[in-house]
């Protein structure tokens, strides 16, 4: 059973290849596995958390020197969608598939060259500035859709120790007061290193995603900790 299944999954890639489009992408990634790669699907849409959107406005100052990450920005729904909800800040989308990367500049091209926003292909944000960003928003990003089926171990997809590194740098580009976003996640935030460093916002109450612990190990029935946590002023002298 498990080699027809292989067989098709293999015969399934092949003629996606052959299709293109954003499902040849997909494949593409998950055959490069390139650093940084977790979520290979780039599934995305306008608009797709308005009361999320709503609420980060509520809690961030929209003025020009305020600045927004999307990490994992796929095709760019996301930063544009953000870009309507805060119109004075710099938004910075982050994605590891320089396709989607390009998809992201072309309509950027096509809808005017506004200034405020920027695009980047990488895997990690090594490159950015620490305590650069008020806000980072990672979402549906750390996880692969094969865990749907519920492997007993995720590591052949993605591996909480990368999961961990990541987060740790995500929260070093944050300024101290700022938000970090994480939905759709198949790790819990609350067990990274860096969790320490945050107070929780709002907790997000359905969780739909399979749960893996820091042994890459499934973890029947543990709800996910998804939501919006802010990163503690440093203490005083």
């Amino acid at each position: 059973m498990s080699r027809l299944r292989t067989l098709l999954e293999w015969t399934r890639s092949v003629v996606h290849v052959l299709c293109g489009g954003d499902r040849r992408r997909t494949v593409l990634l998950m055959w490069r596995r390139p650093r940084g790669l977790f979520q290979p699907y780039g599934t995305t849409q306008e608009n797709r958390y308005p009361g999320l959107f709503r609420l980060l406005r509520q809690g961030l100052d929209d003025v020009p020197q305020t600045r927004v990450l999307s990490f994992g920005c796929s095709t760019g729904e996301e930063v544009f969608s953000l870009a309507r909800y805060f119109q004075l800040a710099r938004i910075h989308g982050v994605d590891v598939d320089a396709n989607r990367i390009g998809a992201c500049m072309r309509r950027w091209r096509r809808e005017g060259h506004d200034p405020r926003l920027s695009f980047a292909c990488a895997g990690d944000v090594s490159q950015e500035v620490a305590g650069s960003y008020d806000l980072v928003v990672a979402m549906s990003v750390f996880r692969h859709g094969a865990l749907s089926r519920t492997p007993i171990n995720c590591s052949t997809w993605i591996r909480f120790a990368d999961f961990d590194r990541a987060i740790d740098d995500l929260a070093r580009v944050l300024k101290p007061g700022g938000l970090l976003v994480i939905l759709h996640s198949n790790f819990r935030f609350g067990d990274t290193g860096t969790a320490s460093q945050f107070d929780c916002v709002r907790l997000r109450s359905v969780q739909i995603s399979p749960i893996y612990g820091c042994d890459d190990r499934l973890i029947p029935g543990m709800p996910g900790d998804d939501g919006v946590y802010r990163k503690r002023q440093a203490p005083t002298a």
